[in-house]
């Protein structure tokens, strides 16, 4: 490959790895990526039309470049891919709205309002006094989202939009535990025979801005599309508690939209609470 091709993959991974540590990417998984990567433009670079009349700091530029482009390419496939996805075939389930990892999952007791945490401070969802998860006990999942993520949010269960909020909110960074509910937010609720479900979709700093197909008074089905995030952050589900909810993942999980089943309702306890109405 030639100095040229050190060179070159020195200057691709300075430049790549630093986003990629700040967009929480994977550091591993880029950098090995963006060696293939330069493996492949050292290459082209080095094919008789292009290398004879280059030094080898030129060549150094033109892998840096053909390198960049090339990543820059993959991450807008990753980002803007919208796959097709099948909902479990049972009944009593509720989904993931979101592709990502879990980050927590707790309760919310004693009349508290659900919240959201971030950086380790607490954030009340207000919009919730509006829904009868105002005084209910509740259990609070977290979903955090990467830019490889799929950011097409999905329904976690069937019914009836009976609440959708938006708030555009102010410029600020989720880094920053004061500004992570002055981002765009949206909060929807699904309501099935009197279970309510609460979407929170929380926009990233860079690109405010958050696309919901829904309306309320909207029938819905599991897993259908509900809304994408642009560069989207964080997505948070509050279900109501019952005796017969069961918690299907933990911190650390990895999820997927419209499949990935994170509660059931145990329809031998309560029949007449199943989110989902499709049957095995």
């Amino acid at each position: 490959m030639g100095h040229y091709g050190l060179l070159g993959a020195l200057l691709a991974l300075l430049t790549v790895l630093p986003l990629a540590w700040k967009w929480q990417l994977g550091m591993l998984r880029v950098g090995l990526t963006i060696l293939l990567l330069c493996l492949l433009a050292a290459v082209v670079v080095s094919t008789p039309a292009l290398s004879w009349a280059m030094t080898d700091v030129e060549k150094a530029g033109l892998e840096w470049l053909l390198v960049i482009i090339a990543a820059f390419g993959l991450l807008a496939y990753r980002f803007y891919r919208d796959p097709e996805r099948t909902p479990p075939a049972r009944s009593g389930v509720i989904v993931s709205p979101a592709d990502g990892r879990v980050i927590y999952v707790r309760r919310s007791e004693n009349g508290v309002l659900p919240f959201s945490t971030k950086n380790g401070h607490h954030y009340k969802l207000s919009e919730l006094t509006k829904t009868s998860l105002r005084s209910q006990e509740a259990v609070v999942v977290g979903i955090s989202m990467s830019f490889l993520d799929v950011h097409v949010n999905r329904t976690p269960c069937s019914g009836r939009v009976s609440f959708r909020k938006h708030f555009h909110g102010l410029f600020g960074s989720l880094r920053r535990p004061e500004m992570i509910f002055e981002n765009e937010r949206a909060t929807t609720v699904i309501e099935n025979d009197g279970y309510q479900v609460a979407v929170v979709q929380i926009a990233s700093r860079l690109v405010r801005q958050i696309a919901v197909f829904l309306r309320e008074g909207q029938d819905v089905a599991l897993g259908q599309r509900m809304g994408v995030i642009r560069l989207g952050s964080q997505v948070d589900v509050v279900l109501p508690m019952r005796e017969n909810l069961i918690i299907a993942v933990r911190p650390g999980d990895h999820v997927r939209a419209g499949e990935s089943i994170i509660a059931m309702l145990n329809s031998g306890l309560n029949d007449s609470k199943n989110c989902s109405q499709q049957q095995i």
